[in-house]
């Protein structure tokens, strides 16, 4: 699930500080979110769908695309 948030940020061109700022997390919990050192919580996943329009499916599972229709 890490390396989907990192492709998720670097689409959404945000910094790794910037992304955390947006769900509640610091920089180095990202990055060890990224590099697979911590997992996504529950509560991360939930806030990471709402907060960007991510396809809970593709951020748990890879299937789907990335964004969820508008």
């Amino acid at each position: 699930m890490g390396e989907r948030v990192r492709e998720l940020r670097k689409t959404l061109r945000l910094s790794g500080e910037k992304f955390g700022e947006k769900i509640g997390l610091k920089k180095v919990a990202v990055s060890q979110i990224e590099t697979g050192r911590n997992n996504l919580s529950e509560q991360n996943i939930l806030a990471i769908c709402r907060e960007f329009n991510v396809n809970e499916d593709w951020l748990r599972y890879g299937t789907g695309e990335m964004f969820k229709d508008m």
